[in-house]
């Protein structure tokens, strides 16, 4: 899985696809996110959740995880260095501080792995949280035969330009509930295909 060829033409890529729907979903729980201090956000890509956040956010800290280097590059000129330490590596495999974050961030991300790799993947970040720990998740969401053809499309088209292995969606919800984290508030776009979702996790 390699995105560093596809970086530079992600955000014109999506909107002549699907508009601002998704630049939308990723900023619809920012005002849910003011409390937030410590903040690991996987897979953001270009970076513009991550510039939002810190505007919106002056005292978060972001520990800013992609596996693609150019994507990270792009991130930097958008959020800049202050109060965020760029790291470039696999969140698979990648070494995450023990009840560190208060805050998770992945958008159209989780989409990105299969069922076992989904359940070790959140484990681990799982571990990276703190108790009452929040989740933001922007997603892909099969509630239609018309979503089902579009959402194998897109898959095609990243396993043909970036490599992606994982051929179907996989639903992130109970994996997140089985490592004690407790859906809080959800919202649609596009007729149900893109949901955003804030979780909270109970105290441990």
């Amino acid at each position: 899985m390699n995105f560093d060829w596809i970086a530079p033409h992600y955000w014109w890529i999506e909107r002549l696809g699907m508009g601002r729907t998704l630049e939308r979903r990723r900023r619809w729980f920012l005002p849910s996110l003011e409390h937030a201090r410590r903040v690991l956000v996987l897979g953001d890509g270009d970076g513009r959740f991550l510039r939002e956040l810190l505007r919106h956010n002056r005292l978060v800290h972001a520990d800013y995880v992609d596996v693609s280097g150019r994507m990270l590059e792009l991130a930097r000129r958008k959020a800049g260095e202050k109060r965020v330490f760029y790291q470039k590596a696999d969140a698979r495999i990648a070494a995450f501080p023990e009840s560190e974050y208060d805050l998770i961030a992945t958008h159209f991300f989780l989409d990105c792995f299969g069922p076992s790799e989904m359940d070790d993947l959140i484990a681990r970040i799982a571990a990276a949280a703190k108790p009452e720990a929040r989740w933001v998740v922007s997603e892909f969401c099969i509630s239609t035969i018309p979503a089902r053809l579009l959402v194998r499309a897109l898959y095609l088209f990243f396993r043909i330009t970036a490599g992606l292995k994982t051929r179907r969606l996989v639903d992130h919800r109970p994996v997140l509930r089985s490592h004690g984290f407790r859906l809080i508030s959800s919202s649609r776009a596009r007729g149900g295909l893109v949901v955003s979702e804030l979780w909270e996790r109970g105290s441990l």
